[in-house]
């Protein structure tokens, strides 16, 4: 089991203080290592990619259908939307 130690709300304060300057550090950083991997070049995709979905095969251009980037969702949120319908799917023609 953890041991805890205990204090006075004055240095509880002042320990909490101490920690939300690196939490906020540490959004900053990550805010920043966001912005450059958007700065990454772009790569041209020169191979003819295919690619089976519900309504027949499809080409990579195909799937963007007119948008600059493909909606996704991870695994565990395709999984648990599978066997329901969804407000996000619904409201497709938006994304």
């Amino acid at each position: 089991m953890t041991k805890h130690t205990t204090g006075t709300r004055d240095e509880w304060l002042k320990a909490r203080i101490e920690l939300l300057a690196r939490e906020k550090e540490l959004t900053q950083r990550g805010d920043e290592l966001a912005r450059q991997r958007q700065e990454l070049p772009w790569v041209r995709i020169d191979k003819a990619y295919r690619f089976e979905t519900d309504e027949g095969s499809a080409s990579l251009t195909d799937l963007f259908r007119g948008r600059s980037q493909l909606p996704r969702l991870p695994f565990h949120v395709r999984a648990r939307l599978h066997g329901g319908v969804s407000v996000l799917f619904g409201d497709r023609g938006r994304i």
